[in-house]
């Protein structure tokens, strides 16, 4: 006779006390702030600019970590790409009593003034991913906490960085929804969509950040986002090694952190 296999809530799917895909456990307490890159392999860089820094779970694109700083505590937990599986980890997040969510990540820049390496702060996102549609009407606005905003701000100016400051657009297509023809036989012309969001001086490409304004904000949670200029649509130019700007990016989100907790 075959073992019985145990049998779980498929609406809650959690096995020994174990979140279904961050794999943290829920009777743990955790940090009130994570801070949230797209790369797992990225999460290990921040231990350098911690403190303390522990390594707590890793399955499929979530990597998991709690550091502290100066005194002060927080987490750190991959999204991996797009509005999928950031949803997964805004929900696993909020469900374990996290209050504060602030992506560290890289992104596209819109308009030809902003140079690759410099940072972007979205205070807003146009709706364009997947997932937020599920919880709200489109209509329904993506805007991250002014009194997170400002924290990154306040500690970019401090570390002599240069921000730009306004709203992004978040999609969930790498290629053709971020304007990339990505077939050769489709020469598809996005110049004036292009045209379009510089014109209505949206500021960047990202793939994650409305769906953390969103759902962060419907959770009753704090969210924020200092990404990286890794490219410029525009002037069509490319940071090839952006790992000095993601480096800045965590130490701008880190000096945040105290602030808000000041």
């Amino acid at each position: 006779m075959k073992p019985r296999r145990e049998m779980q809530v498929a609406a809650n799917p959690i096995v020994d006390n174990l979140l279904p895909h961050l794999k943290i456990d829920i009777r743990n307490t955790y940090p009130e702030v994570f801070l949230l890159p797209g790369d797992p392999e990225r999460v290990l860089w921040f231990a350098d600019h911690a403190d303390t820094f522990e390594l707590i779970a890793q399955n499929r694109e979530f990597t998991t970590a709690i550091a502290q700083k100066d005194g002060v505590h927080f987490g750190v937990a991959s999204t991996g790409i797009g509005s999928g599986s950031t949803e997964i980890a805004v929900v696993e997040l909020n469900r374990v009593g996290v209050g504060t969510l602030i992506r560290v990540g890289g992104c596209g820049a819109l308009q030809p003034g902003i140079p690759c390496g410099s940072f972007i702060i979205n205070s807003g996102a146009v709706r364009m991913g997947g997932s937020s549609r599920w919880y709200v009407r489109p209509e329904f606005p993506a805007i991250a906490d002014p009194f997170v905003c400002t924290a990154l701000a306040e500690a970019a100016t401090a570390m002599g960085e240069s921000y730009f400051m306004g709203i992004g657009v978040s999609t969930d297509s790498y290629y053709e929804g971020q304007l990339r023809n990505s077939m050769e036989l489709r020469s598809q012309d996005y110049s004036s969509q292009m045209e379009e969001h510089i014109r209505n001086r949206v500021l960047n490409f990202d793939m994650e950040a409305e769906t953390i304004f969103t759902l962060g904000y419907l959770f009753g949670m704090h969210t924020g986002a200092i990404l990286g200029v890794h490219g410029n649509r525009a002037t069509d130019t490319w940071l090839v090694d952006f790992k000095e700007t993601q480096e800045k990016c965590i130490d701008i989100a880190v000096q945040a952190i105290k602030r808000l907790h000041q």
